[in-house]
């Protein structure tokens, strides 16, 4: 980045700020938040509850090791992504944060980088280190840690330059010189770079004839119709002078944040067009620059001043969670409610409720059953805005079109319904205005300096965004070393210990690995090479802690995290439950955990910032990384408060050299529909829904909806004929018997449906007399049979709904009741894909032992199956689930799986006796839930399968509980888990008004491992719980009372 660039950049932070505090004391200052927002009294030195205010005051570095520095000004902003509903900040934090306001120094950004090579100790430090101490399981952990992505093959920066020079030719002559630079500057650049500089706004009408946004001339032509008030009237309700919301909001957000003012682009998109005249909006900013608060803002105007409810789509089920148990608070101090809606929770179509209004926070899938659930019943009216976070994922197969397909609807609809998207990572944001009819604000903005660096062997080259030529863009910095042993540099090739060394743990690392594996292999890795003294003195006790929650809490202490949680290191992925990632990523936030290892899910899932990010290898999985991917990681690096800037290390290896080349210069991600893809699966799903609800009956209004997709707007692109795609589904809905005409045909015989054509198919005349074929025009009038409406209910296509009514229907003849097992394995049988294997397979060994363990009765669902003692034989002979019973032998496992759960067995301990990741099975868990709500719904339309109904509601029950009876009510509470309920319980607190009646800080003192931010969240989740109650009440009164006086 130039020097005249980064002068921009610090000026741009520092040129409008809007002061969110009032209240100063007698000398002037800026009040910080209470003590007891964060620490309740006690003498027990404890992480998780008793730090002294003291010394956050007072400015230790040592308390939170993710703090770069401290000085005596006051707090200017939290760059924090998640904004106004997210974790209380400290006064040790808000003083680290003041110097986002002022740029970057360049000479006090080098004065005070960590450099592990020019401490005074370095040269010894991995000298001292002897791996021939280690037994041999340890050196095996060691090894297998660097094998998967190292190499021995020598790698240098010229072996780098040259695999990437095929994207800056040498040109011949200074004219083609001149030519080729420019199309580097233009096509590469700003690829690399991956922002915009500057602000850029545009209207949807405006975007319809470009391609791409323009960056030339926008700093000073983005607002040029927004100073003209004549179009931009604001008719928003006003509640006070904080963008319209009333001042207790202002203070809330410096109470609950510490955020005393917004950054300049916060207030610029706050006051766009869009805004002020409530149309479609996308904005779209680097990961760090703020965009959940302007969401928030938003969501909170909508609630308070126009008094109609709000949906916010969140990506994944953890995340709704989060941020369901944050916003309690704010909603019990400002009257709405919060509800979630993730699996089998959330009611739909929810109550109606008078007097407060509601914030519905949805996963993708829950909150599209949601919304159809609200138009079926005539209500979508009552939604306002619709706020959908990480707008990209809409190019993500499977849920990419259900999320298009829920868009397309709120479209439709035209009922007043605003859209908001936000994403940091998408690369055709044209087309995406085009589907939403949105206007675009982007800007190219994070809140401090972010260096990028590749390592290449031993030399770091530091990438330029803003150089012309390869030697311009890929800067050589410095050459690392870190005078391993042999020993140690055999074992840790690419110097990730002297990396993290340079850190850690002073401050925070985060590693980004291909897979879960190496996650885990990566984190012994670095625990048996880092310095034992420097890791294991810090914070020793608070680790302690650590490691005695995650025992007692969440039941189990990880052998890996057993070994690396003493050096302050941890690693994140799917395969630790819930819990566990929740107290690792606490633990990381206050700097008691230094060093996380983990996969790319965590850089798009969790506020996790970092001083450095390391990239273990460019790969996702077994794919090679995409720029979106690469966004995504980098930009964890370099959050406000945690220094001048944040470095990135991409480790490259030779042979991925050229990829690498390739993916840094490649446009960002372009977000296509998925809604063709696999069969156009997702389109017969969206005609399904549409026919379903009434908003289409015939052909003309299923391609008038059909063309407001984003699958029509890249038809040419994807090379679909979207029409005739429509007609193809149609074919097979009536083929299939999902859809009938609303008026019988003149034709008494039998209509044969597989041959079925249109008026536009062919010439009729030609048609034998005899040969009766079903005609459909442009205004034919369908609708769903019994099977498509049930499908429609369930939320699912309707060939799954099909094969679900095969299943259900032929376990209606024997249905074993003596356990939950039969009802168990239909519900597994809504998820399996054509082997049963989805999640995991079946491990036949743990197989056959529990199944012969099992007694007489317990083996009646084998046996009904087909599953024989010559079966089992086979299974104990060649150890292995093949053949043709090897669907039924996959499904039975999860089966066992799922009724060990129901029986109340530890999670842990079903996780060994199966030998299935702690996580995989609380995502299993999750999903059989889902499935049994969808398969209430499908039941609940087809009047044969009434008895099952209240047995799969049982099933449903238990399940989202997984707990005794007396904890039940307790569990109602999001985030509380079994292990957590028992804890409660045992603490004298039986109920939700138990909960709702005590103080956080109380309740901290009365449970063990309880941090204070968990207590808050619980207790302000028991008052959401009780008003809501007490909203039903209410409303039941005022019916009643209605009815009293119609009566009289």
């Amino acid at each position: 980045m130039s020097d005249q660039q980064k002068e921009t950049n610090a000026h741009q932070i520092a040129k409008r700020r809007l002061d969110l505090t009032e209240d100063r004391d007698a000398g002037g200052s800026k009040r910080f938040c209470s003590e007891s927002l964060f620490w309740p009294d006690s003498d027990e030195e404890s992480f998780f509850s008793n730090a002294k205010l003291e010394d956050l005051v007072s400015g230790r570095n040592e308390l939170f090791g993710t703090q770069a520095q401290t000085s005596d000004k006051p707090l200017q902003r939290s760059g924090s992504d998640d904004g106004l509903f997210a974790d209380i900040s400290s006064p040790s934090t808000q003083r680290a944060e003041q110097e986002q306001g002022h740029g970057t120094d360049n000479a006090s950004t080098k004065e005070n980088q960590i450099d592990l090579a020019v401490e005074a100790d370095a040269g010894t430090l991995f000298k001292q280190i002897n791996l021939h101490d280690l037994s041999i399981a340890e050196m095996e952990d060691i090894f297998h840690g660097a094998e998967d992505f190292s190499e021995p093959i020598v790698q240098n920066t010229q072996l780098f330059l040259d695999a990437v020079a095929f994207k800056v030719p040498n040109p011949k002559s200074p004219e083609k010189a001149e030519k080729s630079l420019a199309a580097v500057k233009d096509e590469s650049m700003c690829a690399i770079e991956g922002l915009v500089h500057g602000t850029q706004y545009a209207t949807c009408e405006e975007l319809k004839n470009q391609s791409i946004l323009d960056p030339i001339n926008w700093e000073t032509q983005a607002f040029a119709d927004f100073e003209q008030k004549s179009l931009a009237q604001d008719n928003f309700p006003s509640k006070g002078d904080f963008y319209g919301l009333p001042d207790k909001v202002k203070k809330m957000i410096l109470e609950h944040k510490g955020i005393k003012s917004l950054y300049e682009w916060q207030d610029e998109c706050l006051n766009l067009p869009a805004i002020r005249q409530r149309k479609n909006l996308i904005y779209a900013l680097p990961t760090s620059g703020g965009k959940t608060l302007v969401a928030e803002i938003l969501m909170l105007r909508e609630l308070l001043c126009r008094e109609r409810n709000v949906l916010f789509i969140l990506p994944y089920v953890s995340i709704v969670q989060e941020k369901v148990s944050a916003m309690s608070p704010f909603a019990i101090d400002l009257d709405f409610i919060v509800d979630e809606y993730t699996a089998g929770k959330g009611k739909c179509p929810p109550e109606p409720r008078r007097k407060r209004r509601s914030l519905f926070i949805a996963s993708i899938e829950k909150g599209a059953v949601l919304m159809d659930s609200l138009i079926d019943v005539q209500r979508p009216h009552e939604i306002g805005l619709v706020v959908v976070d990480e707008l990209h994922l809409i190019g993500e197969r499977g849920r990419g079109a259900t999320l298009e397909a829920f868009l397309t609807k709120v479209m439709f609809l035209n009922a007043n319904i605003q859209i908001v998207g936000m994403s940091a990572t998408i690369g055709n944001l044209s087309e995406i205005s085009a589907f939403l009819n949105a206007d675009v604000y982007t800007r190219g903005f994070r809140p401090v300096e972010l260096k990028e660096y590749i390592k290449c062997g031993c030399d770091l080259l530091e990438i330029n965004s803003a150089g012309h030529t390869l030697e311009e863009i890929f800067v050589p910095s410095r050459t690392v070393d870190f005078n391993y042993s042999d020993v140690v540099k055999r074992s840790d090739p690419d110097h990730l210990a002297g990396l993290i060394s340079e850190c850690a743990p002073e401050h925070c690392c985060l590693v980004f690995c291909p897979s879960r594996k190496n996650c885990e292999n990566v984190a012994l890795l670095l625990s048996r090479i880092v310095s034992k003294q420097k890791f294991l003195e810090h914070r020793r006790s608070e680790k302690a802690d650590l490691m005695d929650a995650l025992d007692k809490i969440c039941g189990i202490l990880s052998p890996v995290l057993a070994k690396t949680l003493p050096f302050g290191i941890a690693y994140h992925h799917s395969g630790l439950t819930t819990d566990e990632r929740k107290y690792i990523e606490t633990a990381y936030r206050f700097g008691v955990v230094t060093v996380i290892c983990c996969t790319s899910t965590l850089a798009a899932g969790v506020n996790l910032p970092a001083k450095r990010v390391i990239i273990r290898a460019p790969y996702v999985g077994q794919e090679f990384m995409t720029l979106c991917k690469y966004k995504q990681m980098v930009g964890r690096a370099g959050r406000a408060g945690l220094g001048e800037a944040g470095e990135s290390i991409l480790i490259a290896q030779s042979r991925d050299n050229l990829q690498v080349g390739q993916m840094l210069f490649s446009p960002m991600d372009k977000a296509l529909s998925s809604l063709y893809q696999q069969e156009a699966v997702g389109l017969q799903s969206l005609i399904l829904s549409v026919i379903g609800l009434n908003l289409a009956e015939c052909r003309r209004d299923l391609n008038r909806l059909v063309n407001s997709t984003l699958l029509a707007v890249q038809a040419n692109i994807l090379e679909v004929a979207v029409d005739e795609l429509v007609l193809r589904i149609l074919r097979e809905m009536f083929k299939n018997k999902v859809l009938q005409l609303t008026e019988p045909t003149a034709a008494k015989p039998k209509i044969n449906c597989s041959v079925i054509i249109t008026t536009q198919d062919g010439n009729q005349s030609t048609r034998p007399a005899d040969d009766r074929r079903l005609f459909i025009g442009q205004s034919t009038r369908f609708k769903l049979t019994n099977i498509g409406r049930a499908a429609f209910k369930a939320g699912i296509d309707y060939k799954r709904a099909s094969a679900i009514h095969r299943e259900l229907k032929l376990a209606q003849q024997q249905l074993i009741l003596n356990s939950y097992s039969h009802l168990l394995y239909l519900v597994v049988c809504f998820n399996s894909n054509e082997r049963g294997d989805d999640l995991f397979p079946a491990d036949a060994s743990i197989l056959f032992n529990v199944y012969t363990s099992l007694s007489i009765e317990s083996q009646a669902l084998f046996k009904q199956l087909g599953f024989t003692e010559a079966h089992a034989a086979r299974l104990l002979k060649t150890q292995s689930v093949q053949g043709p019973m090897a669907l039924q032998l996959n499904r039975l496992y999860k089966v066992l799986i799922l009724s060990d759960i129901l029986d109340l067995l530890p999670l842990p301990t079903v996780s060994g006796k199966y030998n299935v990741e702690r996580g995989t099975l609380q995502h299993l868990i999750s999903q059989s839930i889902s499935a049994s709500s969808a398969i209430v719904r499908l039941c609940d339309e087809m009047g044969e399968f009434w008895c099952y109904k209240p047995l799969f509601e049982r099933v449903l029950h238990k399940m989202d509980r997984c707990g005794t009876q007396e904890l039940e009510s307790l569990m109602e509470l999001p985030g509380v888990k079994i292990n957590r309920a028992k804890q409660l319980y045992a603490a004298g607190f039986r109920t939700i008004e138990d909960l709702a009646k005590i103080r956080p800080r109380n309740l901290v003192q009365a449970v063990e491992h309880m941090p204070l931010r968990v207590a808050t969240e619980i207790v302000s989740a028991a008052k959401i719980i009780l008003m809501k109650k007490l909203d039903h009440l209410e409303e039941e009164t005022e019916n009643l009372k209605v009815c009293l006086r119609s009566s009289d």
